[in-house]
């Protein structure tokens, strides 16, 4: 298992309008999947931190929220979390390995562990600069 991504590079003579070094097109670290890891995140907490608070179960409203924190979203930050780290692996960017495993088991019952994920993930991008785009 590589502590380490590995990135490929590209030929230096690229244009930029083609995505190449220079250009903003080819940044292949980010992707779609960090929105909705954050959104989804975002949403739970805040729902968890309403139906902590505010809500007991005894009211209408208590139910709903409960059951869109914990059966809707969850599940929801479990699967962006897979999804990004298996486009990153498909794309050899990053290889999280088995941790992509851990982190969305733990990530059931809490979400908020995506932030330990996104250090991770930090933590593995590629030394590349031109994988990365220019700053």
């Amino acid at each position: 298992m590589n502590t380490r991504a590995e990135s490929e590079t590209e030929p230096p003579d690229r244009d930029p309008a083609d995505g190449g070094p220079t250009g903003g097109s080819d940044r292949r670290f980010d992707g779609p999947w960090l929105a909705a890891i954050a959104a989804t995140v975002g949403a739970w907490t805040v729902l968890y931190a309403v139906d902590w608070a505010l809500l007991t179960p005894a009211t209408p409203v208590g139910p709903v929220v409960a059951f869109a924190h914990s059966y809707l979203l969850a599940p929801l930050a479990t699967a962006t979390i897979l999804l990004d780290a298996l486009s990153l692996a498909e794309r050899r960017v990053a290889d999280l390995g088995v941790f992509k495993w851990i982190y969305a088991l733990a990530a059931l019952p809490a979400p908020p562990v995506a932030a330990l994920y996104y250090a991770h993930r930090e933590w593995l991008k590629p030394d590349d600069t031109t994988l990365l785009g220019e700053p």
